[in-house]
C-alpha cells in the first residue's frame, strides 16, 4: 500500500510541475511538451543590475525556452536578456527571457535555471525549431537503434522524448552520490556519449570501483521501479551525455500510455536479468589452483 501511495504522490507532483510549466509558457508555445534537445551552444546572460553579459552553460533547448547552468542563483520571474548563438555559422540572437524556475545542484555547487522566451520573431523561432528538429531526429535514431529498445517503434521513441531528461556532464562531474535519494535523479540512464565510473563511497579509488559504463550501456534502472537510495556514486570520466527516463515521467506514462510503460518495464527486466547473469557467472566460475 505504501508503494502505491508513493507512486500516486509522485505522479501528482509531476502533474503539478507539468501544469505550471505549461501555464508559464502559455504565450510561448506548448511548454514542456514541445521537443527539446541537449545543447552545446554559446549563451550569454544579463540580469537586472548587471552592466555586462555573463557566461552561462546551456543544458537543453526548446522553442519555449532554454535550461542553463549558472554559478549563482536567479530569482523566479526575474527578467533577463540572452545572447544565443546556435553554431559558428549563425548570427547571435538577442532574446528576452524570464526565469521560470531555479534549483541548486548541491553536489557540484551550481544552479540550474529554466528561462522562458518571450517575443521571438519569425526568424529566431525558425532557427530554434530547425536546430531542435535536427537534434531530436538524432536522438530518436539513437534510441531506435539501441539494442534494449529493439521492440520500440519509431512512434514509441518519439513518445519517450516527452518523459526523458537530457543531461550533460563535464569531466569529473558527479551525477549522484552513494546513499542519496534525489527524486530528479531517479530513473534509468542511457549513456549516449562519454564514459562514467560507478563506485562505492564518495571518493573514486580502484578498490571501490564497481563498473565503468560507456556509450550504449545503461545504469540506475532499479530506482525506476523501487523506492530506495542510490547504491553507488556515478562520476563522468570525460564529458558525457546521458538520456534519463526519469521516474516521475515514467509514472505519468504508466497512466497515460500503459503500452509504452510496459515496454519500458521490459527493458528494465532484461537489463536486470543480464546483470544478474553476469554476477552469477562471476560467483560460480571454476576456481583455478
Amino acid at each position: 500500500m505504501a508503494g502505491l501511495w508513493l507512486s500516486a504522490y509522485f505522479a501528482m507532483i509531476y502533474k503539478v510541475k507539468l501544469s505550471r510549466l505549461i501555464a508559464d509558457n502559455i504565450n510561448m508555445g506548448k511548454g514542456d511538451l514541445v521537443p527539446r534537445i541537449i545543447t552545446s551552444f554559446d549563451v550569454r546572460l544579463q540580469s537586472d543590475g548587471q552592466e555586462v553579459f555573463g557566461r552561462a552553460w546551456s543544458v537543453n533547448l526548446s522553442e519555449t525556452g532554454v535550461c542553463v547552468r549558472l554559478a549563482k542563483r536567479l530569482a523566479v520571474d526575474q527578467q533577463v536578456q540572452l545572447q544565443i548563438q546556435l553554431d559558428h555559422q549563425s548570427i547571435a540572437m538577442s532574446i528576452t527571457g524570464r526565469v521560470v524556475w531555479c534549483r541548486p545542484d548541491e553536489i557540484n555547487k551550481i544552479w540550474y535555471c529554466g528561462l522562458g522566451f518571450s517575443g521571438l520573431d519569425e526568424d529566431q523561432l525558425y532557427q530554434i525549431r530547425s536546430y531542435v528538429e535536427v537534434g531530436t531526429e538524432s536522438l530518436v535514431k539513437f534510441l531506435a537503434e539501441f539494442p534494449l529498445f529493439k521492440d520500440f517503434s519509431r512512434d514509441d521513441c518519439q513518445a519517450l522524448l516527452q518523459i526523458v531528461t537530457l543531461r550533460e556532464l563535464e569531466k569529473k562531474e558527479i551525477l549522484y552520490y552513494d546513499g542519496t535519494t534525489d527524486v530528479d535523479l531517479q530513473g534509468l540512464f542511457v549513456v549516449q556519449s562519454g564514459i562514467l565510473s560507478i563506485f562505492k563511497g564518495s571518493i573514486p579509488r580502484p578498490e571501490r570501483q564497481l563498473a565503468v559504463v560507456s556509450p550504449g550501456q545503461i545504469f540506475g534502472e532499479i530506482t525506476l521501479v523501487n523506492e530506495q537510495a542510490h547504491t553507488a556514486t556515478v562520476m563522468a570520466v570525460n564529458p558525457s551525455t546521458l538520456i534519463q527516463i526519469n521516474k516521475m515521467g515514467f509514472l505519468l506514462a504508466r497512466k497515460n500510455n500503459p503500452a509504452l510503460a510496459l515496454k519500458i518495464m521490459d527493458v528494465v527486466a532484461r537489463a536486470l536479468a543480464a546483470r544478474l547473469g553476469r554476477t552469477t557467472k562471476r560467483l560460480f566460475s571454476p576456481i583455478r589452483f
